[in-house]
């Protein structure tokens, strides 16, 4: 780089020094907040000396130091472990001491008022420190991390934040004095409102901490903070689950939920809640959002209130803590760090006027402050009441009364009869029998199909339900208009066929006169008709066969289960495959067809595979929807493997059981009359017998998320 390029750029650099500081200057002679203030020097300071962290520290009313403004501190590494914090606090203890500005190189160290080492650099950074003094005492102090340089360029930071350090004085100077003379102002005229006030914010604030239940805290907060605000009416909304509901009205010891203004409330406070900032109506100063807008007009129609107030209830951040001997940086900047994201309020207070429309003579400011205490009394309400297992605790809290010296032995001896039981449950045998639905059948039973396409044209006489019929018997007579076209029209071809037939031999008997050619040519026309003749009589003999399936019989010996024949068929079109009626053989075996849940397969199977091991049947037990006041058994004869669904009973597997049909009278023996079975499954513990549901329920829905 020439000299003339490092002239103008050294010119560039000192006039931007130049019109910081007068903006600075500027700006510490003006009503601006303190964050504003330093937050443009550290902004100012990280640019014009491409600092690699910068920290503004200020010591509060209280004698605390903290850093009021700060960047970079992770890139330091002085955060990076608690001895790299510790010395680093020692460090900005010593440099408050100093009388001057410092310079701290890497592993420098800072001397104490006494002359010993109070604190050592541990960086590998030049630390840069300049106080800031103003009222004759110490006030705070700027200190800059920044890459080791030469000795002359060292110096000159110095004397450029010793500079800024100057001008932030300044400021704090005029800040204080404004503040003092506000505050003496503030304490002339209102001074006995402050007492009033404060009396009242006592009185709420010990009140409002009292409770530990969300429903009792909001009552409080709506009835107390009335008095405080000077308002018409306080509603306060409290979080229950995923959504707000209004628990406290002032003036109202009950909340009617149906009510289109309980509605309309809450309503509108999810709206304001999901936006996150508080509403203030009417306020020209600001613009509703058109999402709330809507619920805004609804609620004011139903209320009728002239100055609203909504301000959501969010959870209050913890307070940084200053540990002894210097200041946590990295707590502090934790504890100022925004949150990842912005968490729903625990809470809405709503403020209602109806005869005012402003926010004047403090409204506002007292708003705020019942949100402020009332936030943090509703979040330890609800942090206690969601403690783990509080609702066992409150209630072993109220039930005091049990140990008490007159109830002690009822409640010795309750304790005693429920461990009995616990020790019965768990020790006690018992038949473990599994329940499933079913319906009797018989064994042999058929279903009766259309073999052909048709309408159902005649039913035979007796054909009906519960009629006796033998294998082969007619039971109805199809007509197929189609089949009959056909037949008609084959039989017509034929009839024209033979005609033919016959005349062609006719010519070739009694014509002598023809060629040898026409009579070569008659013959082959002979040959053809003879063969078109034999073909539509193979035809007519198929659809004579295919007539014939238009007659529907009994495919064995048994009695008709179908209710209502006629009605159901009488006339009406059938399809091939179609099932039109039912027959059964209620004279031979009969079988239950159980559908049992396949949650409970598991124990059907292993009981029937201990049967099968020990040569013996798996029993079952069973009642009739007809007889059931008596109990019947059978064993099961085949479980399917494969699960299906039915209707209501949900997924099943069907289970065979054989039974005696000699044990029931014959009227209980009805096809498909319901059955309710129990399987027994071995011998398990009584409390399992009693509670398998509860157990599998337990272990499918809870332990099974968790595992």
């Amino acid at each position: 780089m020439s000299s003339y390029d490092e002239t103008e750029e050294f010119e560039r650099a000192r006039r931007e020094i130049q019109d910081f500081l007068a903006a600075l200057e500027q700006m510490a002679h003006r009503d601006v907040a303190a964050g504003e203030f330093f937050g443009f020097v550290r902004d100012g300071v990280h640019r014009l000396m491409e600092s690699v962290a910068e920290v503004v520290w200020l010591i509060g009313d209280g004698g605390q130091v903290q850093p009021i403004v700060h960047a970079g501190i992770d890139a330091t590494g002085v955060s990076a472990s608690p001895e790299g914090t510790q010395a680093h606090n020692a460090m900005v203890t010593g440099l408050f001491g100093s009388a001057t500005g410092l310079l701290v190189p890497p592993g420098g160290s800072v001397a104490g008022p006494d002359g010993a080492i109070a604190g050592t650099n541990d960086t590998a950074l030049l630390v840069i420190s300049a106080p800031i003094d103003c009222g004759g005492g110490r006030a705070g102090l700027i200190e800059v991390f920044h890459q080791p340089n030469h000795d002359d360029v060292q110096r000159g930071y110095l004397r450029f934040t010793e500079q800024i350090a100057g001008m932030a004085a300044v400021y704090l100077d005029r800040q204080r004095a404004a503040q003092q003379v506000a505050a003496q102002r503030q304490q002339l005229t209102e001074s006995d409102a402050q007492h009033l006030a404060l009396s009242q914010v006592e009185r709420f604030s010990r009140a409002v901490h009292e409770p530990l239940d969300p429903v009792a805290t909001a009552f409080v907060i709506a009835n107390e903070a009335r008095r405080i605000i000077g308002c018409d009416r306080v509603s306060v909304l409290v979080k229950r689950g995923r959504s707000l509901r209004l628990e406290a009205v002032s003036g109202q010891e009950s909340v009617e939920r149906r009510a289109s203004a309980v509605q309309a409330i809450e309503a509108l406070a999810r709206v304001v809640a999901r936006a996150g900032d508080p509403l203030w109506h009417p306020d020209p100063s600001s613009e509703v959002l058109p999402q709330i807008e809507q619920e805004l007009e609804n609620y004011i129609d139903e209320s009728h209130a002239t100055a609203l107030a909504i301000l959501p209830l969010a959870k209050p951040q913890p307070t940084p803590v200053v540990k002894p001997g210097g200041v946590d940086a990295v707590a502090v900047a934790k504890a100022e760090a925004a949150p990842a994201d912005n968490p729903e309020p625990i809470g809405v207070l709503v403020v209602e006027w109806f005869s005012s429309n402003t926010f004047e003579g403090g409204r506002r400011s007292r708003v705020e402050l019942v949100a402020d205490h009332g936030r943090i009394a509703l979040s330890n309400a609800l942090t206690h009441t969601g403690l783990p297992l509080y609702s066992v605790l409150n209630a072993l809290g109220k039930s005091r009364a049990l140990t008490t010296a007159r109830n002690l032995p009822k409640t010795i001896l309750a304790l005693v009869a429920v461990a009995a039981a616990l020790v019965a449950l768990v020790f006690v045998p018992a038949e473990l029998r599994l329940e499933g639905k079913g319906t009797l059948e018989p064994v042999h039973r058929r279903e009766v199909f259309a073999q052909i396409d048709g309408v159902v044209e005649s039913i035979e006489p007796g054909v009906e339900g519960g009629a006796d019929v033998k294998a082969g018997q007619l039971l109805a007579t199809l007509r197929n208009r189609d089949l009959e076209v056909a037949i008609a029209d084959v039989i017509g071809r034929k009839a024209s066929s033979e005609e033919q037939l016959v005349s062609t031999r006719r010519s070739l008997l009694e014509d002598d006169k023809i060629s040898a050619d026409e009579r070569l040519r008659l013959a082959g026309r002979r040959a053809q008709l003879e063969r078109e003749v034999e073909s539509l009589e193979a035809q007519l003999a198929l659809y004579a066969q295919k007539k014939k399936e238009l007659e529907v019989r009994s495919p064995i010996t048994g009695v008709i289960v179908t209710w209502q024949v006629r009605d159901l068929l009488l006339l009406r079109p059938v399809e091939k495959g179609q099932v039109l009626m039912s027959v059964a053989d209620k004279t031979g075996p009969w079988e239950l067809e159980i559908n049992m849940p396949d949650d409970r397969l598991g124990h059907v199977n292993r009981a029937a595979a201990e049967a099968k091991k020990g040569n013996r049947d798996l029993t079952v037990d069973y009642i009739l929807a007809t007889d059931p006041g008596t109990r019947h058994h059978g064993t099961v004869r085949q479980i399917h493997e494969q699960a299906e669904v039915r209707g209501e009973e949900g997924n099943t597997v069907l289970v065979r059981v054989q039974i005696d049909p000699s044990k029931h009278d014959k009227e209980e023996l009805g096809a498909g009359a319901s059955v309710t079975a129990r399987i027994a499954c071995g011998t398990r513990s009584l409390g399992y017998v009693w509670f398998h549901d509860v157990l599998a329920f337990l272990q499918t829905q809870v332990l099974f998320r968790l595992w």
